[in-house]
């Protein structure tokens, strides 16, 4: 199966590469520096540089690699964390989250991708069908926020 890792060279990234490609799966996997691009040859991957904020450059990478799945490990955690305004801290990741989600979703649909999953930090996972939306307990609030992290159909 030919899978596109959105985040290979991320903490999970890096470890869920080379399980996929031991099973026998053509990986593709991004990452937003160039500086990573050898660890992921040595991991078995095809490697893109990716911005998984920018809608056209998701557009792109998902269009070359043509995959059958996408995994979502997209985040901007790195460094120490900084405890005392974790809400800057985070808020790149929150936005990968989100707007990157919708980007990804949107490039699989393109595609033809009919299935995505998107995998937290913490390693737990959700899938969503193409096309289904986020309304209900997991959808968005009344400020239209919220609804990325929808549970299993």
């Amino acid at each position: 199966m030919r899978v596109f890792v959105a985040g290979g060279a991320g903490v999970l990234g890096r470890r869920l590469v080379p399980q996929l490609v031991a099973r026998g799966h053509e990986v593709t996997a991004t990452t937003t520096s160039t500086s990573k691009l050898g660890l992921l040859e040595q991991l078995g991957a095809e490697v893109v540089v990716m911005d998984g904020l920018d809608a056209r450059s998701v557009a792109e990478a998902v269009a070359q690699a043509r995959p059958e799945a996408i995994v979502h490990q997209m985040t901007a955690i790195s460094g120490k964390p900084d405890i005392k305004h974790f809400d800057r801290w985070f808020a790149t990741t929150n936005r990968l989250r989100t707007e990157g989600t919708d980007h990804l979703l949107a490039a699989a649909q393109a595609t033809g991708v009919t299935s995505s999953r998107r995998a937290t930090p913490r390693g737990t996972a959700s899938a969503r069908r193409m096309g289904e939306d986020r309304t209900g307990p997991a959808g968005p609030d009344e400020h239209g926020q919220g609804g990325r992290g929808d549970p299993p159909p």
